[in-house]
């Protein structure tokens, strides 16, 4: 839950700008396509990716993705069967 707690203190240090722009990162967007989606300039949005790294402390775009992504909880296992549960009858 620490993770989480630290996750939503990133994003309330994001714009409302920088916010869109992350989730067009996630989406896998390069920075020409985040200013033609948004409707700004590719200097914009470079520098609103900028303003994501430094925010976020990371060194570039993978690990910001990695940051933002929560990775699925593996299920428990079943206990597995033994031999002796299983019954054949011939």
């Amino acid at each position: 839950m620490l993770e989480e707690e630290r996750k939503r203190k990133r994003l309330n240090k994001a714009t409302p700008r920088e916010q869109e722009v992350l989730l067009l990162l996630l989406e896998g967007h390069t920075n020409k396509d985040i200013a033609q989606r948004l409707g700004i300039s590719d200097y914009t949005a470079r520098d609103h990716v900028s303003a994501l790294l430094r925010k976020n402390e990371v060194k570039n775009r993978a690990q910001l993705i990695a940051l933002h992504i929560t990775a699925p909880r593996k299920k428990k296992l079943a206990t597995p069967l033994h031999l002796t549960d299983c019954s054949v009858d011939r």
